[in-house]
């Protein structure tokens, strides 16, 4: 039997339950099945709405709930069969405000309230004709968003008097390729990135940077495309909300940051060069929020109380007067980067990201009375996969699409850094299969 045919698997999906939860009480391998398996169920709800048959979509009105699914096995075909159905459900045309837009029939109560007449198509896209009923190109938007139950610290790490503790993350490169047999392999690695969340519950830092690259954004990049990036940016920021959502929940108190990189930045480009009309509008009577098709919105990252600062390459942000926090433009394939930006500016300590590096380095030079004056360049490591999932230059797909594997010169890793108003003790811990060794112990995911 399908997982799609059992009830209490369905049940599952509908709730409130976080993905990685419900692939634990399923035996599924990733939370990345069980979101692929929450798109087919919104499909089959949406197809249901349609067909009028099993669960419709119920709108609740002055009268009390009603559900107009279609009851002819079609679409609304024009104004008159919309009123139709009005008048079959026992309600007056007459009071609503009937419009068609991309076969998608919406009615607008007169005094305010909307009733859709024919359901969209997974994430809520409008339907369009293509093979077998499915959206011809999915319509990016907002994340779905999540509710995520916070799990207890498994210790709680003391702290030093006088100094604050911020958590460094960087690349984690959210993406996924579809895979022929119809899976889909992401470019982000789940194990390391819940290995932070589990760090972060425990040392409850009073910041969390994340360095750029956030997303990876393939579909989006000026670089040649894939077939296999088709249908991904949604799951990609569905993921990516998921992940800041577990984030939040493990450290409500923490104030989240994050920083622009060159791959977030794609989809600005990408409305700059494919949409320019359509750049920076934002919701009607909110002036002051963040455009539609920013990352800020796509991702809800005002429901989280997460920070983003745009405009890379100069999103930057201190945890003190000496230190600073980017994502980074330089990636030295030969020797160290984070050298370069100590070697540039020596009188200030750089937290950057963007190599996909693990590394730290110390500085020390001649102040201007002579005096020593240290300085530092460090890089977290990243928080995608390092075996040629993610695409890159060294990276390629063989002839059945399938990402061969490679050996890329990244490791995978996070910092914490303990500062104050006049130092800064900087520290980055390597992630290797899903296990650190951190603060004297062995954490495992």
């Amino acid at each position: 039997m399908s997982l799609l045919e059992d009830e209490s698997f369905l049940t599952d999906l509908d709730s409130n339950l976080s993905s990685r939860a419900i692939a634990e009480m399923h035996g599924i391998k990733s939370k990345s099945t069980v979101n692929e398996y929450r798109a087919k169920r919104r499909a089959q709800i949406a197809a249901a709405a349609i067909e009028g048959e099993g669960v419709g979509y119920e709108y609740t009105n002055a009268n009390g709930v009603i559900n107009l699914k279609t009851p002819k096995t079609r679409e609304p075909q024009d104004e008159n069969d919309a009123i139709a159905i009005f008048r079959a459900k026992g309600l007056n045309p007459d009071d609503y405000v009937i419009s068609y837009t991309f076969k998608e029939w919406d009615a607008q109560r007169k005094g305010g309230e909307v009733i859709v007449l024919h359901s969209a198509g997974a994430h809520g896209q409008p339907k369009v004709a293509g093979a077998g009923g499915e959206p011809l190109w999915p319509v990016v938007q907002p994340a779905a968003p999540v509710a995520v139950t916070p799990a207890a610290p498994i210790v709680s790490i003391p702290r030093v008097d006088g100094f604050k503790v911020a958590a460094k993350c960087a690349d984690h490169q959210m993406g996924f390729r579809a895979l022929p047999d119809g899976t889909f392999d992401s470019f982000h690695d789940e194990k390391a990135m819940a290995l932070f969340v589990i760090v972060c519950a425990q040392l409850q830092p009073d910041k969390i940077h994340v360095l750029g690259d956030f997303l990876d954004l393939p579909q989006q990049s000026r670089w040649a495309q894939e077939a296999s990036f088709a249908r991904t940016t949604q799951m990609a920021l569905d993921a990516a909300h998921q992940w800041l959502a577990e984030l939040r929940a493990a450290c409500p108190n923490s104030e989240i940051i994050v920083i622009e990189g060159n791959h977030d930045k794609r989809m600005q480009n990408f409305m700059e060069t494919n949409a320019l009309a359509a750049f920076g509008l934002r919701r009607a009577a909110l002036p002051g929020s963040w455009p539609v098709m920013s990352l800020p919105n796509l991702l809800r990252l005002d429901d989280l109380n997460v920070r983003y600062i745009d405009a890379y390459p100069a999103a930057t942000d201190w945890d003190n007067a000496d230190t600073r926090n980017i994502h980074g433009t330089r990636a030295n394939s030969n020797g160290s980067t984070m050298a370069q930006y100590v070697n540039d500016l020596p009188h200030i300590n750089t937290w950057a990201g963007h190599t996909h590096r693990a590394e730290i380095i110390h500085h020390t030079g001649i102040g201007s009375f002579g005096q020593a004056i240290e300085s530092y360049g460090a890089n977290p490591g990243c928080m995608c996969k390092t075996d040629g999932s993610v695409p890159s230059v060294k990276g390629a797909i063989g002839a059945d699409g399938v990402p061969v594997k490679v050996v890329e010169d990244w490791q995978q890793g996070f910092g914490v850094l303990y500062y104050n108003d006049t130092e800064s003790w900087p520290q980055v811990y390597r992630i290797r299969n899903g296990s650190t060794f951190f603060d004297g112990r062995l954490i495992a995911v």
